[in-house]
């Protein structure tokens, strides 16, 4: 639903086949697992411990000696391998889907509207060639009053008009061409190519009672998009893909920094403030004398001194803008490799963050003792919502270069692990969830 709403405007009329549109709906849907999977692993979780816990099995098996890490064991063994599957998923199936879906998205998009010509209007769609009707039959295919405007192949100058009282216009059966046969009108062509036509506009008026003549519709059908060049984003690639750009990303910078340093370096060595007196152009030999006053002005002629404040200032502020311009540069490029560095601790953390979240999930079902769909559900969504909105914050923080990109994209991990490590505990021990604070305590006092 989401995805038609989103693109329905720029496909409806387009004469789009429905197989077509369900397959693009369908690589819409590979964006959607890694949301979907964390909130499905904790109603699981959720369900499943709580319904045992509810109906007692977990105290039949405590009673028999069976932990309640030996009860998980088997089911971490399958989180686990759903862990390195989401993370296949992640980073094969996903950059694969997201880059057909994005071709052939932008493929529909450039694709022109079916061929529907409506009484009155102009239809252009056709390249070099624009027809317009005045009426159509009921069986759409007799138009009356036609107007065709076509530009000649040869030379996009030459222009053909073609008027009719009435005709036929049958589209064939694989929708490449558009048969049309006219009935009782006039062609009129522009002799472009005669030698001084500017002068003497020369042109050539046919009469005919019949005429056929067939139009390519092979403007209307799908360009596909150049996968390659779209492939460069980073969230179309995997994780070799994503190291290699960053890696080219640092040495691209490491350059820049060597060449700006270089030029400072320069500019400041070779300052007309501290050159002598000597020129330098006529002194190869020239050697940099140390000062022999405090006073800069001192070792030098009066008559100099104004020529030396403006050369200072100009060449401070020459220095300040080309620092200011290596700072907003190194700015951009630390941002933009952020994006390469955010998508590859996100195919690792959000892995990661189904154990971490099964974790949470399974011991809390033991310990609230409720199964069945409805308050795991609660439960589920409500940290569901606390998890996306750490989630969706460190990682927008960490694009932005507030905090590192590192800890922005696992702050949600971060934030969940010791959380993960209490529940853990208190089910271990078959403890409540509030069991041992003072104030649940003293709140349970003052109630009774």
């Amino acid at each position: 639903m989401q995805f038609l709403w989103k693109y329905i405007d720029e496909l409806v009329g387009k004469g789009i086949p429905p197989l077509t549109m369900l397959k693009l709906i369908w690589l819409s849907l590979a964006d959607l697992v890694p949301m979907a999977l964390p909130l499905t692993v904790m109603v699981a979780g959720l369900m499943t411990f709580g319904n045992l816990s509810e109906s007692f099995e977990l105290v039949a098996m405590k009673a028999n000696g069976i932990s309640l890490l030996r009860i998980l064991r088997p089911v971490f063994v399958f989180m686990s391998v759903l862990v390195f599957s989401n993370f296949l998923f992640l980073n094969y199936v996903i950059p694969k889907a997201n880059l057909e879906f994005k071709a052939m998205l932008l493929d529909l998009r450039k694709k022109k509207p079916a061929f529907n010509i409506d009484p009155g209007q102009f239809y252009q769609q056709i390249d070099r060639v624009a027809i317009r009707v005045g009426e159509k039959e009921k069986d759409n295919e007799t138009v009356r009053d036609v107007l065709i405007y076509q530009r000649k192949q040869d030379d996009s100058k030459r222009l053909d008009v073609i008027r009719a009282e009435w005709g036929t216009m049958v589209v064939s059966a694989n929708k490449k061409l558009l048969d049309i046969t006219l009935y009782n009108g006039v062609r009129y062509e522009e002799m472009t190519n005669v030698q001084g036509y500017k002068k003497n506009l020369p042109f050539n008026q046919m009469y005919f009672d019949k005429q056929k003549m067939v139009i390519d519709l092979s403007s209307l059908d799908l360009t596909f998009a150049n996968k390659k060049r779209m492939a460069t984003d980073y969230r179309l690639l995997n994780v070799g893909q994503l190291l290699l750009e960053i890696d080219s990303f640092h040495m691209r910078m490491d350059e820049h920094f060597d060449k700006n340093t270089g030029y400072l370096s320069r500019l400041i060595h070779y300052s007309p403030v501290f050159a002598p007196v000597t020129n330098i152009a006529q002194n190869p030999h020239f050697e940099y004398f140390p000062l022999k006053k405090k006073e800069i002005y001192e070792n030098y002629d009066s008559s100099r001194w104004s020529r030396m404040r403006s050369l200072a200032v100009s060449t401070a502020r020459g220095v300040k803008g080309t620092l200011d311009g290596y700072a907003s540069t190194q700015v951009y490029e630390r941002k933009d490799v952020a994006l390469y560095q955010s998508e590859l601790h996100k195919k690792f953390a959000y892995s990661f963050l189904l154990m971490m979240l099964f974790m949470i999930a399974a011991p809390l079902g033991a310990i609230i003792k409720k199964g069945g769909i409805g308050l795991p559900l609660v439960i589920s969504v409500l940290l569901f919502v606390v998890f996306y909105a750490i989630n969706i914050t460190g990682e927008k923080m960490g694009k932005e270069l507030i905090v590192p990109v590192w800890f922005g994209m696992w702050m949600s991990t971060l934030v969940l692990f010791p959380v993960a490590l209490l529940i853990t505990w208190k089910a271990i021990r078959d403890r409540s969830l509030f069991a041992g604070s003072g104030k649940w305590k003293f709140w349970k006092k003052k109630k009774a």
